[in-house]
């Protein structure tokens, strides 16, 4: 009865499909299927994992999730995140997530990258925890230029566990990516793994 009531329709190209599903079998099929990549950064205390390019379909899931509210997508999202970790594999204490600015969460009403970490960590059994924040804004705007420069865009408001997973949805220059994995591991981290959705060509 309720097929007759409610057509359910992708979110990429419109075909009907069964209730509650946000994509259809083909367009999970090719985005699936684009990763994992290898791209692969190894540093001295912390390495950078991204599951795809910034593909015209994995774009267009990112930006409904993070700026449409289509929550459903959560659960796909957080699998590719899963997919690229069954690649490659690193032990952690806990999860964190690049924090948004207070305007940009403010503009989205949520914390997209939240409820992905919450997801993924629990597939992992290890806690997802609230470490970085982005203080781009509010308190550090009225500092002096210099020691705004010193402290950087993120601080700790806990210190770190000793091996931490930090999740990203899109790393363009990649600049965000190393201050927060600079700030952990100033913080007390000894290792660091970023894993990452997307990673602009």
């Amino acid at each position: 009865m309720l097929n007759f009531l409610y057509v359910n329709t992708c979110l990429l190209c419109g075909r009907e499909i069964s209730p509650f599903s946000p994509l259809c079998e083909e367009c999970t099929t090719e985005i699936v299927r684009r990763g994992p990549s290898f791209y692969h950064e190894c540093h001295r205390n912390y390495e950078v994992f991204a599951y795809s390019t910034y593909t015209d379909k994995l774009e267009e899931v990112i930006k409904l999730y993070k700026y449409h509210h289509e929550t459903l997508l959560s659960d796909f999202l957080a699998e590719l995140f899963l997919r690229l970790y069954s690649y490659f594999q690193r032990k952690a204490d806990a999860v964190t997530r690049v924090p948004s600015s207070l305007s940009s969460l403010e503009e989205r009403g949520f914390d997209h990258m939240e409820l992905l970490a919450k997801k993924f960590a629990k597939k992992l059994t290890i806690p997802s925890v609230k470490i970085l924040e982005n203080v781009s804004e509010g308190r550090q705007v009225d500092r002096e230029k210099e020691e705004r420069k010193k402290l950087g865009r993120f601080v700790c408001q806990k210190p770190p566990p000793r091996r931490v997973i930090l999740l990203d949805d899109v790393m363009t220059t990649g600049t965000s990516v190393k201050d927060c994995t600079q700030t952990l591991l100033r913080s007390g981290a000894e290792s660091v793994f970023v894993y990452v959705l997307a990673k602009a060509r």
